[in-house]
């Protein structure tokens, strides 16, 4: 009796001790190499960044990809670091401070008045497959606004799109595209801008 209250200890000790794998995290970090721009229209304009509209998919870590066209699945091991709504909002308040074309750019948390509003809209942002998981490739759609602060009018807006193959067929090649698609959107934007401020 002794022994078989053993064995089942040690039976139940094993089952409470399985480990679960760690999912990996993935960052956002397309690394466009903004340009400063020697544009003057804007230099008296101070510039708000609104926290990104999204849909509710890219307000959680999952990351998920599509596949054929009405099918969309979670990546069970892997996860973003950080939000991708959060993330993307960042990556564009790095590259337009870097523009130098503005008097001052903050964020939305920022108390300070600003004469412009720039308002981001995710549309899409993920990777997709075909029915087959033959060939994958990711989609990257983002509308901007910029808003008179004063009137609450659009006075210039703009849509962005880009479109990149994946090479590996998983969430590390969707991660490589995605960041990718997202640098081409970015370097867009610059150009955008420098338009908008002549």
């Amino acid at each position: 009796m002794k022994y078989i209250i053993v064995f089942l200890a040690l039976v139940l000790q094993g089952c409470l001790s399985t480990t679960v794998a760690p999912k990996i995290e993935y960052r956002i970090n397309p690394n466009a190499k903004s340009k400063e721009l020697k544009i003057d229209g804007c230099k008296d304009k101070s510039l708000k960044i609104a926290q990104a509209f999204s849909s509710n998919a890219l307000l959680s870590q999952n990351m998920y990809y599509a596949q054929g066209e009405m099918m969309r699945y979670i990546y069970s091991a892997s996860k973003w670091s950080k939000t991708p709504n959060r993330a993307i909002t960042s990556e564009f308040l790095k590259l337009i401070r870097d523009t130098n074309l503005f008097k001052s750019v903050q964020t939305s948390k920022s108390r300070s008045r600003s004469n412009i509003i720039l308002e981001i809209n995710i549309e899409d942002f993920m990777q997709y497959f075909d029915k087959y998981s033959n060939k994958s490739y990711v989609n990257v759609v983002v509308n901007l606004s910029l808003i008179n602060a004063r009137g609450n009018s659009v006075f210039a807006s703009q849509t962005f799109k880009r479109k990149v193959d994946v090479e590996v067929l998983d969430a590390s090649g969707g991660v490589n595209g995605l960041n990718k698609a997202l640098a081409k959107v970015l370097l867009d934007t610059n150009e955008w801008l420098g338009e908008v401020c002549k």
